[in-house]
């Protein structure tokens, strides 16, 4: 009788040299797509040289400019300008640099899709699962080794089953259903494990929702985080890349599958929730935080900067100025979705309230430029982690939040519920998925 299988399972055991037994030793498992950017692709370019590395085909590569996207320093300048005249020298491709962010431009690929292998060199890759992949983050040494042979050493992970059910409330973000993620699991909560998200809600969590869960999962020690596909990723797949979706069931897990864990979030009740500074396991109901001065507001980063986010916060804002003295950043997580925020008018609305409006980069969200804090400054912010340093002095202060309740701290000075907002702006809240 065949053995039953998770998603991860089912997506590794064709490719996977050996049996595939969670908790089992490596494997050399093949790989569809890498993906790689400036910040740390550009460590082990000597090494490539010394050793007379071969690099894989242009058809299995994805390179991005994000992190010093523009340079904000002559050292990141040189940093850069490596980068971008090796890729040159090796006819490499350079199509996608300055772009966005190299998990955003991954999820927006026709390579990328259901049952796919996905690693790349920025932990938060585990993003790209949001399309039912394998996705996870390596390291400069390991990416360099699956650039020259096209293959992944992996050990198969043992699943921690996830099923969201309920109807998502008006205005509660994938940001906030993230937090509770973490809050279920704490920092640590998935360590070695990969994460099988099902979404029983009847498909009320969008693909871009999708995205900010997989992506924080990292933050609890996932290998990596997986949506299991369904209509939702059917329908984005169609959006995509036209045509028929490809058959999903394949990847649906069977019956009795062995899962390491099983837990389930009832999103119907869930506030607008706030990771204090320091953790972003430390989740709080944004009541219980509500009322603190802030110096930043931060829309944006791989885990906060898509359509659905900018144009919830320019709901909240339409018609209306930040508060004075507060800086509110806006950064979009790639140029097809700039493009896409400044169709909608999300982006001139933004503007019009006074926020300063970036290119797509990761700038503030790793302390790298558009948006650093000083010290005793705190921001609230739709960005991924929130430790002490993250964005800019050890001093400052992080708080993680959804783009609604980000907005909304933006227009009072203080952290905000934005339902506490007038009705008739939650009106316009519900924008169109």
């Amino acid at each position: 009788m065949p053995v039953a299988s998770t998603l991860v399972e089912k997506i590794l055991a064709p490719r996977s040299r050996g049996p595939v037994v969670p908790g089992s030793r490596y494997h050399a498992v093949e790989v569809d797509l890498v993906l790689a950017h400036d910040a740390t692709f550009t460590l082990g370019i000597e090494r490539i040289e010394r050793l007379g590395l071969p690099i894989l085909t242009p058809e299995k590569l994805l390179f991005a400019a994000d992190h010093f996207a523009p340079p904000s320093s002559p050292e990141r300048a040189a940093i850069l300008g490596r980068y971008v005249t090796f890729l040159g020298e090796r006819a490499l491709p350079r199509d996608q640099l300055f772009r966005g962010i190299s998990h955003q431009l991954a999820v927006e690929d026709p390579r990328v899709r259901p049952g796919r292998v996905v690693v790349g060199a920025d932990s938060h890759t585990t993003m790209v699962g949001a399309l039912g992949c394998f996705a996870t983050g390596f390291g400069t040494t390991d990416i360099l080794g699956v650039l020259a042979t096209g293959t992944a050493f992996l050990e198969i992970p043992p699943s921690i089953e996830l099923i969201l059910r309920g109807v998502l409330p008006t205005g509660i973000e994938g940001k906030d259903l993230a937090l509770a993620m973490l809050a279920a699991l704490g920092e640590d909560g998935a360590l070695g494990h990969a994460l099988e998200l099902h979404d029983h809600t009847g498909g009320s969590i969008d693909f871009d929702a999708r995205c900010a869960i997989t992506n924080q999962a990292v933050e609890a020690g996932a290998t990596s985080a997986a949506f299991v596909p369904d209509a939702v990723t059917a329908g984005i797949l169609h959006l995509r890349d036209g045509g028929a979706p490809p058959d999903l069931d394949r990847w649906a897990p069977d019956a009795g599958a062995n899962y390491a864990r099983s837990l389930v979030i009832d999103v119907a009740s869930l506030p607008p929730l706030v990771a204090r500074p320091g953790s972003p396991a430390d989740v709080v109901p944004v009541d219980a935080v509500a009322g603190e001065p802030i110096h930043q507001a931060f829309v944006g980063s791989c885990a906060g900067g898509r359509l659905t986010e900018l144009e919830a916060a320019a709901s909240i804002l339409r018609g209306r100025r930040v508060a004075p003295g507060v800086r509110l950043v806006v950064t979009p997580a790639s140029e097809q979705v700039w493009r896409a925020a400044s169709r909608s008018g999300a982006l001139g609305t933004l503007s019009e309230a006074g926020a300063l409006v970036t290119n797509p980069s990761c700038g503030a969200c790793g302390g790298i430029d558009k948006g650093l804090l000083a010290a005793g400054e705190l921001c609230i912010s739709t960005s991924n982690r929130n430790g002490p340093g993250r964005m800019g002095h050890r001093d400052g202060r992080i708080m993680l939040a959804s783009a609604a309740t980000v907005a909304a701290s933006a227009l009072t000075g203080r952290v905000t519920d934005p339902r506490t907002l007038a009705r008739s702006q939650l009106a316009s809240w519900d924008v169109p998925r």
